[in-house]
């Protein structure tokens, strides 16, 4: 299934761009590093809130995804020059069978954010689950804004860092972690929605759930 294809289907043919969660009826977003601060009082990184927004990730990942589960992998540039394809070393780096690059696909927009017009290079990947290095991909995205934490997505000639969204096949459930802070979940299921609300109740969140009575 193409990402166009399902989010004309089941998201009201919206973009699939970082503020989408804003946009639905049906979200949960959860905040990550239990209040911890990223930094102590030495100005040396907070490893032990890194370490721990890294085990809750996972966590959250878990209760969206399983190992055999088809999911689309979706990696957003945000290119300087438009007249430029930026390649992020997404694919290349956690996608276990490098043949799987030949099924790339790419397309072009222009997404409306703050008044501006910022052109958005859209690369997704249908694969498994179980095909992806699932746990460096998740670091590396949790790492978005610490340029010392390694992995990284590179970001060169680019206006931003490459956005990343997991979306399940099966569930057609969307996850974005957008940085150390947080990550959301998305979906237009008001069962699959309200089991996650409630899977989720001791963690910090916050809920979208206009029309879901």
């Amino acid at each position: 299934m193409k990402i166009t294809k399902l989010m004309n289907e089941y998201y009201k043919g919206l973009l699939l761009t970082p503020d989408l969660y804003h946009s639905l009826d049906l979200g949960i977003h959860v905040e990550l590093g239990e209040d911890m601060y990223q930094t102590n009082d030495d100005g040396k990184l907070n490893m032990k809130r890194f370490y721990s927004v890294y085990r809750h990730v996972a966590t959250v990942f878990s209760l969206l995804f399983k190992k055999d589960d088809d999911v689309i992998l979706v990696a957003n540039s945000y290119p300087n020059d438009s007249n430029k394809t930026v390649y992020p070393n997404f694919f290349q780096r956690y996608v276990k069978i490098q043949q799987k690059k030949y099924s790339l696909r790419m397309h072009e927009f222009i997404w409306q954010f703050d008044g501006d017009d910022i052109c958005v290079q859209q690369m997704e990947l249908l694969c498994k689950v179980s095909d992806l290095k699932l746990e460096s991909l998740l670091k590396t995205l949790i790492h978005k804004d610490f340029g010392s934490l390694k992995p990284q997505l590179r970001r060169k000639d680019c206006l931003y860092p490459p956005d990343v969204f997991f979306i399940n096949v099966r569930t057609k459930c969307i996850f974005h972690i957008y940085d150390d802070r947080g990550c959301e979940i998305m979906n237009t299921d008001v069962k699959l929605h309200k089991q996650l609300v409630e899977s989720l109740k001791e963690w910090e969140i916050q809920v979208r759930d206009n029309g879901s009575n």
